[in-house]
């Protein structure tokens, strides 16, 4: 399932050649073209990266309009990830982008309310894979995101946008973010 919005997103396609699982081909890179748990930042980062001061972990539509506010505000100090597969978790992964940006501000950012999105999943999963590493405890992952709710939507589509740009925003600040939110 997708969000229709994403069928002619100018960002959300893929290249011919990034089918091709043959190393020297221009769309190969270590996680080969099958199914990523995890789409690590497309900046081409280091291996290690200390200048970024905030990792932004996501998924689903909601990293496009984060991607885009940063090429706007031209943000080169924020890393964003796109968590694919929430279950199983990918510690794995998630261990290597921490590992990869040890100065960063951890951030889970999404569009759905607090109580009804990935962040009650992701939060454990997310503290013990920063524990094996000695990054900190529950109050150094920060959360952007609708406040909990009983509705899943405002119902308002002009309060919508407003909701949408605020949480993006803030994913983007450049102030260090308030434990949870």
């Amino acid at each position: 399932m997708s969000p229709k919005n994403l069928l002619r997103h100018k960002d959300c396609k893929s290249n011919l050649s990034e089918f091709d699982d043959l190393a020297g081909h221009p769309g190969f890179d270590k996680q080969g073209t099958r199914f990523k748990r995890l789409i690590k930042d497309q900046n081409n980062h280091k291996d290690l990266e200390e200048g970024i001061n905030r990792l932004v972990l996501c998924s689903g539509k909601v990293y496009y309009e984060l991607d885009e506010e940063r090429r706007k505000s031209e943000r080169t100090d924020v890393a964003i990830c796109r968590v694919e597969q929430l279950c199983p978790f990918p510690y794995d992964l998630i261990q290597r982008e921490l590992k990869r940006y040890p100065n960063a501000e951890i951030v889970w950012c999404q569009e759905e309310p607090m109580n009804m999105g990935a962040y009650s999943y992701i939060n454990p999963r997310l503290l013990t894979a920063m524990k094996v590493l000695g990054r900190g405890g529950i109050e150094d992952i920060k959360y952007v995101g609708r406040a909990p709710s009983a509705a899943t939507a405002t119902g308002f589509y002009s309060v919508h946008v407003q909701e949408q740009t605020e949480l993006v925003q803030k994913a983007l600040q450049r102030d260090p973010l308030n434990y949870p939110f």
